[in-house]
């Protein structure tokens, strides 16, 4: 299909493809870093299709995978630069198992890039599992979280954490995360990102589409409503 016809598409049903992800190896010189600049074009392709407004990368792999975080910055900017061209926002998504592990990393990470099209992306389920350290979080301008990604999860991890983090993520409120004090938290600060409902699990895997996207919904906007009161939330993006 042609790029208006799958815009109509997404008019037609109030759809908004306003986020795209997730893009690594962008800081690697070997052929897979060639392959992921292939990738990056077709990112970019899609975000000149859609009117996106943010890319979200990161490093998916263990510790060591990275070089230094000054020759990472440097890749990073770059990266930015290349996503400034189409309108694009770059949202990098820290992990714990990996190089950038928590918000005080990824933070010494953006502002060594000094770029202002980059900034953080915050994934409850990182954030809890990891080091869950409000005062790393209030360090940080409100304005440099440009996602936040909503899940919950169980009180114990069972298996490995990869495991757990792609097959036992709960849907808001039916986990043991501390979801209304997160999103105080962000309040109180000041940051406002959108909301983009993660839930990876064979549960949610097992529904069907309707079911699954109202339940992430529902749910969702259930955990906010609490904490903002229905008005207030009215207008949210989820």
């Amino acid at each position: 299909m042609s790029d208006p016809e799958m815009r109509t598409i997404l008019d037609d049903h109030g759809i908004r493809a306003a986020e795209l992800e997730f893009f690594q190896n962008w800081w690697l010189d070997d052929e897979r870093g060639r392959r992921a600049r292939a990738d990056e074009g077709l990112f970019y392709a899609a975000a000149d299709a859609f009117g996106s407004r943010h890319i979200n990368v990161g490093c998916a792999e263990p510790r060591g995978a990275l070089p230094g975080l000054e020759i990472v910055a440097e890749r990073f900017a770059a990266l930015c630069d290349r996503a400034a061209r189409h309108g694009l926002l770059v949202a990098f998504e820290f992990l714990p198992w990996s190089d950038v592990p928590d918000a005080a990393v990824a933070w010494q990470l953006i502002k060594l890039a000094d770029r202002q099209n980059g900034g953080i992306l915050i994934d409850t389920w990182h954030y809890f599992r990891g080091a869950a350290d409000p005062a790393q979080i209030r360090s940080i301008p409100a304005d440099r979280f440009f996602l936040i990604q909503f899940d919950d999860a169980d009180a114990v991890q069972v298996g490995s954490y990869m495991e757990d983090t792609t097959q036992r993520r709960r849907l808001p409120g039916q986990g043991s995360f501390d979801l209304m004090g997160f999103i105080e938290m962000l309040d109180e600060i000041g940051v406002n990102a959108p909301v983009s409902v993660e839930i990876l699990s064979d549960e949610q895997r097992s529904r069907t589409l309707d079911e699954a996207a109202r339940l992430a919904h529902d749910t969702s906007r259930a955990v906010f409503e609490l904490v903002r009161g229905p008005r207030r939330n009215a207008g949210a993006t989820g």
